[in-house]
């Protein structure tokens, strides 16, 4: 069994969080998660971005999607391919939520 690692983000308000491949490690992206409180009503991304080690001309947006415009509650994102992470990347969430919904939100990754 593969070992799991999981970042976990909980709050209300604007989300940021960050998951950081550690220096000499390599990882695969498996999933990221969100629930939210209610549906959103203000159209505003949530964004899933790859802030690569290898510096900002490297740096991917992975997923986008206006909250609002798709009334969603429950997210389950899952990249189309394997996505190996080495050390130093870092896959970034982010969401204004201006609407101040309460939410739960996990990045997770494996030991390649």
């Amino acid at each position: 069994m593969a070992s799991v690692y999981k970042i976990n983000s909980l709050g209300g308000g604007h989300l940021a969080a960050s998951m950081t491949v550690p220096a000499g490690a390599t990882y695969k992206l498996v999933s990221v998660t969100l629930h939210m409180s209610a549906a959103p009503t203000t159209s505003e991304n949530f964004t899933i971005t790859l802030d690569a080690n290898a510096g900002a001309g490297y740096d991917t947006l992975l997923y986008s999607i206006d909250l609002s415009a798709a009334s969603v509650t429950d997210l389950v994102w899952f990249p189309d391919e394997p996505m190996l992470l080495e050390g130093g990347d870092a896959i970034d969430v982010a969401y204004e939520n201006t609407d101040v919904g309460t939410y739960g939100m996990q990045i997770t990754a494996e030991v390649a």
